[in-house]
């Protein structure tokens, strides 16, 4: 898709003109402070829509036989003894964190009225990127220095000695722990590493550490584990040891449809004032989020950036444009939460196929035309030049992410194969995304720009 770009726009221009910076009041107060002392004539209860909430289960819908089997495999340790080790599999947004909150808050309370300490830690892999970092969390999550005497330093000693404290601590404190580790993959190496044996790998070697702590004596406590991933394959990549430790039973979850996601906004109705609502506002936020494979946390999400739109727009009513404009919103913060922490080279290079994908007929290109194109953009705002090889090994990790497409082919035998790579997302929402970085958005794509990019496509 071509679009006319001004004169002298750069890539913050871009993402401004596209409404990339967040909705905003058409008229500033006198008074700015005054929004603290006015009742909210949106909301009623705000929290309900929080993507961390953990409603009661008549909020919870189309997933009783999910949470009837989670149930069945954390029912040991009500009394003290080991669940069944459980893989949850299915795309995001598809309730597999919420089942698990849920059902192990209910576990949590059951322990309790037996006098069993059970203790609970849900950890975000994808935060923490290493078997070390994950350890460290999970202890300082379970810990309570003060009746351990347990310290647990950010850095400085081995990894042995950080489970030595980890199984400290849980021997101090409980009879039972659920560990949750919510995107397991990410641990995991991607796919095109070679040189990464799979006993080595991250993911592996954690599951085997928790997994084996009770055959090995290094904590009396039991351990139970729930391995949270979007990859429905991901079981299949285990370790054979990990497998045999581990033994998982695997729990698909499937996408749910725009009915579902009715029915599950109906059921936070109440978040809003009465009345608030237009009767199209859930049937829009549902059918958006449908076609974002049934994503429950993106139509919840959508539903409360709706609201927040009407309110500082002061609209009495919540709307249909009201959840047209917070939908365009949400989709540069999906992208934006994707490239979170993404180096700024990086960001340049995804910044270059985005613009070569929007600005010419073409949806895919060679490596080497993407990294002419970053030169010339890493150039123009004066910053440092990586080599080809380095930038390609950053773009390989927002391949897994599902932003970048990366593949080997060929134009035949005399050309060779080379490295082709395509946008798996729309061209226009990633620039809007990397327009808002402070640095990016002085990259240059005015026409002068354009011109240089469209023969380097050609040549």
């Amino acid at each position: 898709m071509t679009l006319f770009v001004e004169e002298g726009e750069t890539l913050g221009e871009f993402a401004a003109e596209h409404g990339a910076v967040a909705h905003s009041r058409s008229e500033s107060r006198d008074d700015p402070l005054s929004v603290l002392d006015e009742e909210d004539r949106i909301f009623a209860n705000e929290d309900l829509l929080r993507i961390d909430h953990v409603p009661d289960q008549n909020k919870i819908v189309g997933r009783n036989n999910q949470i009837e089997t989670v149930a069945r495999r954390l029912k040991p340790t009500i009394s003290g003894g080991t669940g069944k080790g459980t893989l949850l599999l299915g795309k995001s947004g598809s309730g597999k964190t919420l089942v698990t909150r849920y059902v192990s808050r209910e576990v949590v309370g059951r322990g309790e009225e037996n006098d069993v300490r059970i203790g609970r830690a849900v950890i975000d892999c994808a935060q923490r990127r290493s078997e070390v970092q994950t350890v460290i969390h999970l202890a300082k999550r379970l810990n309570e220095p003060d009746e351990t005497g347990v310290t647990i330093p950010h850095s400085g000693i081995a990894t042995g000695a950080y489970y030595d404290r980890l199984w400290k601590v849980i021997d101090a404190l409980y009879d039972a722990i659920i560990v949750v580790l919510d995107e397991i993959d990410r641990l995991a190496p991607p796919d095109d590493v070679q040189n990464v044996p799979p006993e080595e790998a991250d993911d592996s070697k954690l599951l085997m550490q928790l997994s084996r702590a009770g055959e090995e004596n290094d904590v009396d406590a039991s351990i139970t584990v729930i391995g949270i991933s979007n990859d429905l394959k991901y079981g299949d990549r285990l370790d054979t040891r990990v497998e045999s430790s581990f033994s998982p039973d695997e729990i698909v979850f499937p996408a749910y449809d725009a009915n579902q996601l009715g029915d599950i906004l109906t059921r936070r109705r109440d978040a809003y004032r009465e009345d608030v609502l237009t009767d199209d506002v859930i049937p829009l936020c549902s059918a958006f989020s449908a076609q974002e494979h049934g994503d429950a946390r993106r139509a919840i999400d959508l539903f409360r950036l709706a609201g927040e739109v009407a309110r500082d727009n002061d609209a009495a009513r919540v709307r249909e444009e009201h959840v047209r404009v917070a939908n365009d919103d949400a989709e540069v913060t999906r992208i934006q939460d994707l490239i979170r922490g993404c180096p700024t080279q990086a960001k340049i290079a995804i910044g270059a196929l985005a613009t070569m994908d929007e600005f010419s007929e073409r949806s895919a290109f060679k490596a080497t035309e993407m990294y002419r194109v970053y030169r010339a953009f890493a150039e123009a705002i004066d910053t440092n030049v990586l080599g080809k090889k380095r930038i390609t090994d950053q773009l390989r990790e927002y391949e897994t992410l599902k932003i970048i497409d990366m593949k080997r082919t060929s134009d035949g035998y005399r050309e060779g194969t080379y490295l082709q790579l395509s946008l798996l997302d729309d061209s226009a929402l990633i620039l809007q995304t990397i327009g808002l970085d402070e640095r990016c958005a002085r990259i240059p794509i005015d026409s002068r720009m354009r011109r240089r990019i469209g023969k380097i496509i050609e040549s």
